[in-house]
């Protein structure tokens, strides 16, 4: 069952950190792509009330971070400090990929913030794996 679980978690995240970025990203490649269809333009509508930073930039950034640790739990089903390296593995990306923005290897705004969301869905990842290993 905790695979499983693993799985539903990681397409859930994913999904739900996707449809914030269409939702709430307007100028991005996805957000330019969905603009005009109906039922998104619908959603942003009732969600305007939701439309902050942190709905913006945050947390579909922890919720992609815990998509992959919780991914990479599910394929390799680790045990152990497995379980630790699966939730290290999202910030570890997480935090290069805002460094190279900082620095100007790749387009976009480093900032800590992500880090910081990248490290907490790390963090959760450990949490559901370790209770679910105790289990």
């Amino acid at each position: 069952m905790k695979k499983r679980s693993n799985i539903y978690i990681s397409i859930a995240s994913l999904l739900a950190g996707g449809i914030l970025y269409v939702l709430f990203r307007e100028n991005s490649y996805l957000g330019k792509l969905f603009a005009q269809c109906t039922v998104i333009i619908r959603l942003k509508a009732l969600t305007s009330p939701l439309d902050s930073d942190l709905s913006k930039f945050h947390l579909p950034d922890f919720l992609w971070g815990l998509s992959l640790g919780c991914s990479l739990q599910a394929a390799l089903d680790m045990k152990g400090y497995g379980i630790l390296i699966c939730g290290f593995v999202p910030f570890l990306c997480g935090a290069l990929w805002e460094c190279m923005q900082f620095f100007g290897i790749i387009p976009g705004t480093g900032d800590y913030w992500d880090i910081v969301s990248y490290f907490l869905a790390g963090a959760i990842c450990i949490i559901i794996n370790l209770k679910e290993r105790k289990e």
